[in-house]
C-alpha cells in the first residue's frame, strides 16, 4: 500500500479515504517516516486542534495565517497585517515536496478556497495528500440557502473550485485493522453510507441486548462532557484510595508564542493539565508505544510515583513514562524546513477509562464500549462511536429516552452531496 501511495504521488495529488479503523493514520504515519528519511521536505497539517495534535502538526488556519478568516475577503484584509508571516510561509512553501492536511472532511468549501489562494501566492509546487473521510465528521459552517443550489451554498472541501482545480487522486483502504469480525466491518460500512435498511437496524437494535458488557468494566461514550466527567468522577471517587494530583510539566520554547494559540493546543490534547488518579483507577492510553501499548487500551493502574506509573495491561505490569507533547512549528534553517518546537507538555499518556467523548475517542481502537446514544444525533457521531470497537460481542448500545431502534435509524442520515461525491468518482482500492 505504502509502495502505491508513493507511486501515485509522483504525478498526482492524491485524496486518502476509507471508513473507520482501516489503517488510513498509520499508512500516513510510515508516509512520512520514508519522505523524511530520503530528505524530502514534509508539512503536516491538522483542520482542527485534536486533528493536528493527532498527526503532531499545526492547524491549516495556523500555518497559513488565516487567524480567524474563514472566508477570502476577511484574509486579504487581514493580510497586511502578515507581510513578515507571509514572507516565512513562501520560503517553507517553496521548499516542500509534500504537504499533508488530515480530517480534511472538516475543511470547508471557503477555506478550501484560502488554502488554494495561498498555494498559488506562494509559489507551492509540491504534492498535496489529503485524508479523511467525508462520510464522518462534516465542516462546521453556517449553511445558507440559495436559490441556485438544491441542496445550498457548497459546504464541503470537494464542493470548491480548489478541489477541481487540484483534483486529487481518490486512493481507498477498505481492510479492517481495528476489528476482525468481517460482518460487523461489513454493517459498520453500511452504517457509514446511511443505509438503515431493516436488517442493518435489527443487528445494531441487538446489541442493546450486550448486557454483559456492564462485567467487563467497559468505557462509556457520551455525546457531551458533562455526562463523560460526571461518570468519572464519581467512579474515582468510589476507589478507596489515596487521591494522587499530577500536574503536567510545561515548557515554553519560543516566548513569542501567542497565549491564545498556547491554550487552544493544550486543551485539544488527550491528557489534563492536571491528572488526578487512584491506585485500581481503570484507565486508557491515549497515546501509541510501539511494544508496550497501544491508544485506546485499556489497564489498572497498580502503583503512583512522581515520574513513573505502573500499569496492569492483560496480566503484565507495564511501566508508563510521561510522554512529550509537542507543538511544532515549519521554519526554515539552512536552506531546509525543519520542525520549530514552540511549547512542549510532558504528562502521562493516561486517562480516565470509565467514560469518555466520541470527540476525544477518535483514533481509539477500545475493548470494550458501551455507546450511550441518548445526546448523539448526527450520523456522523453515531458512526464513529460505533466505530470505535473491536469487537460486536463487546458493543452495547444503550438509549434511555424512547424507542432504540427508530432513535438509531434517525442517527443514520448521510448527506446526499457526500454519496454522490464517492459514487461518481474514480478510485483506486488499496487492498
Amino acid at each position: 500500500m505504502l509502495e502505491t501511495l508513493k507511486e501515485e504521488l509522483k504525478n498526482n495529488h492524491v485524496f486518502l479515504t476509507g471508513g473507520g479503523g482501516v489503517g488510513k493514520s498509520y499508512l500516513t504515519y510510515e508516509l512520512i517516516r520514508h519522505y523524511r528519511a530520503q530528505g524530502h521536505s514534509v508539512v503536516v497539517l491538522g483542520s482542527t486542534g485534536i486533528s493536528a495534535v493527532h498527526v503532531n502538526g499545526q492547524t491549516a488556519h495556523s500555518f497559513f495565517a488565516f487567524g480567524i478568516a474563514n472566508d477570502s475577503e476577511t484574509m486579504l484584509r487581514n493580510d497586511k497585517y502578515n507581510k513578515h508571516r507571509l514572507k516565512e510561509l513562501r520560503e517553507i512553501l517553496e521548499r516542500c515536496e509534500l504537504l499533508i492536511l488530515d480530517e480534511i472532511s472538516m475543511v470547508s468549501a471557503s477555506v478550501m478556497e484560502m488554502i488554494r489562494y495561498r498555494l498559488d501566492q506562494l509559489n507551492f509546487a509540491g504534492r498535496l495528500l489529503f485524508v479523511g473521510d467525508f462520510f464522518q465528521l462534516p465542516p462546521v459552517s453556517k449553511r445558507t440557502t440559495n436559490s441556485n443550489s438544491l441542496f445550498g451554498d457548497p459546504l464541503y472541501a470537494f464542493e470548491s473550485t480548489a478541489w477541481e482545480v487540484f483534483s486529487p487522486k481518490m486512493l481507498v483502504l477498505n481492510q479492517p485493522k481495528r476489528t476482525s469480525n468481517p460482518h460487523f466491518f461489513h454493517v459498520l460500512g453500511r452504517v457509514r453510507e446511511g443505509d438503515s435498511s431493516a436488517e442493518v437496524l435489527e443487528y445494531l437494535s441487538a446489541l442493546s441486548g450486550n448486557t454483559h458488557a456492564w462485567e467487563k468494566d467497559p468505557t462509556v461514550l457520551f455525546g457531551r462532557n458533562a455526562e463523560a466527567d460526571a461518570m468519572n468522577k464519581i467512579k474515582l471517587r468510589e476507589l478507596d484510595a489515596p487521591l494522587v494530583a499530577l500536574p503536567s510539566k510545561e515548557t515554553l520554547h519560543d516566548i513569542s508564542l501567542h497565549v491564545k494559540r498556547l491554550e487552544g493546543w493544550k486543551k485539544n490534547l488527550p491528557v489534563q493539565e492536571i491528572m488526578e488518579l487512584k491506585v485500581g483507577a481503570r484507565v486508557l492510553f491515549c497515546t501509541n508505544k510501539w511494544g508496550k501499548y497501544m491508544n485506546g487500551e485499556h489497564g489498572i493502574v497498580r502503583e503512583i510515583e512522581e515520574d513513573a506509573i505502573w500499569v496492569e495491561k492483560n496480566g503484565a505490569l507495564v511501566e508508563v513514562e510521561r510522554h512529550e507533547f509537542v507543538l511544532n512549528e515549519p521554519h526554515m534553517s539552512g536552506g531546509d524546513i525543519q520542525e520549530k518546537p514552540m511549547a512542549s507538555v510532558l504528562q502521562f499518556p493516561l486517562k480516565l477509562a470509565y467514560a469518555i467523548t466520541i470527540h476525544k475517542s477518535q483514533g481509539m481502537s477500545i475493548d470494550t464500549l458501551v455507546c450511550d446514544i441518548d445526546h448523539i444525533f448526527e450520523s456522523s457521531q453515531f458512526y464513529v462511536a460505533i466505530s470505535r470497537a473491536k469487537e460486536p460481542g463487546d458493543l452495547l448500545l444503550r438509549y434511555t429516552r424512547g424507542d432504540l431502534r427508530t432513535h438509531v435509524e434517525r442517527c443514520i442520515r448521510v448527506d446526499e452531496r457526500v454519496r454522490a461525491f464517492y459514487a461518481t468518482n474514480p478510485s483506486v482500492r488499496l487492498d
